[in-house]
């Protein structure tokens, strides 16, 4: 039978699944709103992905292996490295094209969007003033321009900036935020509040003009007028680490520790995470009145709002946009944890896990996401392909912390990946052991354990966790999808893998993997013309995989396409296939099927 790979995206969770993008989530999500126009700023960091002409492919080819010291020469190994995501290295061949081209505008603006990129905005900022200097109206230079204004306690010269700005797309946000704080910064409050007054119509931004609010009557010392606005935060984003901190802030300040101890438990019960406020629980506990508010003036009430308009940016489309972003949050509050956070997490998107894990490493040791952070470093580790030192480094977090089970899960996840899967249950074992009471959003640790149990041939053990998981979690596709396709290679419960990989594929119709599940199950049912249509469709989805090719080549032959069954197994050899399936699929070309029984590779 053909064995579902562990490394298929639709037959397991992500490794980054557990202990991690805390970041993502304490932001407000505003993606909807934000859905058009989000280059308005100005632009973000310009990609250049149209496709080059070959000279000058063969130029970025050469100025890869040895940069010439001429502008074009600079430019194009800028150019290539910023096509790799290592901004510091673009904004440094970009900076010698500047100095041999200073009065280049599109060279100065590439410029001073990597410096930003780069958090090296010292250099950044008088690009940024010789950019509106000719071009008035660049909103992200001045952007950095108010935000580096505000910082310096300049706020007129702030608004002067802000002024300049283009109205829309996501400016429609970030101008009332920003002028929100520059008069805060200013003593207006009423004013600031006013400035909010475009964002009120739209129900997307209940919880971000409340929480503003609440920040802006905080400072204000309007204390029961805060309260209120405090809780419609709250209330609309449930379970959110950053406002409910925000929230029990305040509420220690005012010494309403009943209030306090109510909004703990609110969140402990909706994100399952009540670690993560061990600092005001403890302060609770202690009944203290005297901590610092977590936002004291206008520089740190910017970076918050600033923070909120980066995770709404975070989208694939404008991911540029949010590292320019939070790295002007990070430049008014450096130790802004969930900005930082955020910023690594940007990086591994970007494929640079070794930036990644220097920012992760950064977090402070008081931090309440620091062992989340150091979770997340390891992991890094592991795709900057110095796996064993990834596993080290979980071994001794595990025994670091006897009382947290993520160490040892986000071990398995790692020795799973890379194909030790008897290692990797024992891994599972050991920080499910960890779990108290099983709950909710325990589904992903036995799918994963259920994965490799199932790759270590320990099936009775496997379908145990994969039943719990969907009793947990009863309409997760990739669950849905890894028990079914199990049972139908074995031959098992024929009608009900039907009925959940039809679920499965209503969940996720655009995932080739549980899309070829279906189409198997149906080819094992003899259901051949249903199971042509829908591996056709999986092979559209996931052309370079090899099973799948593999598959569509079985239904083929069994209605009777036999020259193009046979393209498929071919095309499938050229997809490297797993080693112990290059025989099977090799006798298929050669001789076909059986035509009374299974294919050769018991498939």
């Amino acid at each position: 039978m053909p064995v579902a790979p562990s490394t298929r995206s639709g037959r397991r969770p992500p490794i980054r699944s557990r202990g991690g993008a805390r970041a993502r989530a304490c932001g407000i999500a505003l993606a909807a709103w934000l859905a058009v126009g989000l280059t308005a700023t100005g632009g973000a960091l310009a990609s250049d992905r149209a496709e080059l002409d070959p000279e000058v492919r063969a130029a970025l080819a050469a100025a890869k292996e040895e940069p010439r010291a001429t502008a074009t020469g600079a430019y194009l190994g800028g150019l290539h490295a910023q096509r790799q995501h290592d901004f510091g290295e673009a904004a440094d061949r970009i900076l010698k094209a500047l100095a041999a081209d200073p009065g280049d505008p599109g060279l100065r603006m590439r410029a001073f969007q990597l410096l930003v990129g780069e958090g090296r905005m010292a250099e950044a900022v008088p690009l940024a003033q010789a950019i509106v200097a000719v071009s008035p109206a660049v909103g992200l230079a001045n952007l950095a321009l108010a935000v580096d204004a505000v910082g310096r306690g300049e706020h007129a010269a702030a608004l002067a900036f802000l002024q300049r700005m283009p109205e829309g797309g996501i400016n429609r946000l970030v101008i009332p935020l920003v002028r929100t704080w520059i008069d805060v910064g200013a003593g207006r409050f009423d004013p600031a509040l006013a400035a909010l007054d475009p964002l009120r119509a739209q129900p997307a931004l209940q919880a971000v003009v409340a929480l503003q609010g609440a920040l802006v009557l905080d400072r204000a010392d309007r204390a029961a007028e805060a309260g209120e606005r405090y809780r419609v935060a709250v209330a609309a984003a449930p379970g959110n680490l950053r406002v409910t901190r925000l929230y029990v802030n305040f509420l220690v300040r005012q010494g309403k520790f009943e209030d306090a101890v109510a909004a703990l438990g609110g969140f402990a019960e909706a994100s399952g995470e009540a670690e993560l406020l061990q600092t005001e629980q403890k302060q609770v506990a202690a009944k203290q009145t005297n901590v610092p508010p977590l936002v004291g003036d206008a520089r740190s009430g910017l970076a918050e709002a600033l923070f909120d308009v980066a995770t709404a940016a975070n989208q694939p489309q404008s991911r540029d946009l949010a590292l320019i972003v939070i790295r002007l949050t990070l430049a008014l509050q450096p130790r802004h944890v969930l900005a930082q956070m955020l910023l690594a997490d940007l990086f591994e998107d970007y494929d640079q896990p070794a930036a990644a894990r220097r920012i992760y490493l950064e977090v402070a040791e008081d931090s309440p996401l620091r062992w989340s952070a150091r979770l997340r470093a390891a992991s890094a580790l592991d795709r900057m392909d110095r796996a064993d030192e990834a596993v080290a480094e979980l071994r001794k977090l595990i025994e670091e912390r006897a009382d947290r089970p993520e160490a040892a899960l986000r071990l398995g996840d790692i020795l799973r990946a890379r194909s030790r899967f008897g290692e990797a249950v024992a891994a599972y074992d050991q920080g499910m052991s960890r779990i108290p009471e099983v709950e909710q959003r325990h589904w992903s640790a036995l799918y994963s354990r259920g994965i490799a149990l199932e790759r270590s041939k320990m099936w009775d053990r496997a379908e145990a966790d994969f039943l719990k998981a969907l009793e947990l979690q009863p309409d997760q596709p990739y669950v849905l999808n890894y028990l079914a396709y199990s049972w139908v290679d074995r031959g098992l419960n024929l009608e009900r893998s039907l009925a959940m990989l039809r679920k499965a594929v209503e969940l996720r119709p655009e995932d080739g993997y549980i899309v070829d599940s279906l189409g198997w199950v149906m080819y094992r049912m003899g259901r051949f013309e249903e199971a042509v249509k829908e591996l056709e469709r999986a092979v559209e989805l996931r052309p370079l995989d090899a099973v799948i090719n593999d598959h569509l080549g079985d239904a083929y032959w069994r209605t009777g396409r036999r020259q193009e069954a046979r393209v498929q197994w071919q095309r499938a050899l050229t997809l490297k296939p797993e080693a112990d399936q290059v025989k099977p699929i090799e006798e298929k070309v050669s001789r076909g099927l059986d035509p009374a029984g299974k294919p050769p590779n018991g498939g």
